[in-house]
């Protein structure tokens, strides 16, 4: 196994609108056995089409992570603000690498 190899975990999440949604952020916090190690922010509209309309849609997001990155527990919390930073939503879950293995605790 290389030590700088990436993996990439592929994140799609169904949300339901109340209403139109035309734009924001989709924050991201990664947490290593229970302490905040990464946080990042995304345009919601480079991450799925906008407007975004009354309804079900799927969020899709790939997280890439270096290859050094260290087995344990994680837990990944993505918050959705609107244009005006209020949150719309926000889920969590927690996952576990080991040995380059991805494992979802659902």
């Amino acid at each position: 196994m290389k030590t700088n190899s990436l993996l990439e975990i592929k994140l799609p999440v169904l949300f339901h609108a109340d209403e139109v949604i035309f734009g924001g952020k989709l924050v991201i916090e990664v947490s290593y056995f229970g302490v905040h190690i990464h946080t990042e922010s995304h345009e919601l509209c480079a991450e799925t089409s906008c407007p975004i309309i009354v309804g079900d849609f799927v969020l899709s997001h790939t997280q890439t992570l270096p290859g050094y990155t260290p087995p344990g527990s994680y837990t990944l919390k993505m918050k959705m603000n609107d244009k005006n930073g209020h949150q719309l939503t926000c889920i969590g879950f927690d996952f576990s690498i080991s040995l380059g293995i991805v494992v979802v605790d659902s």
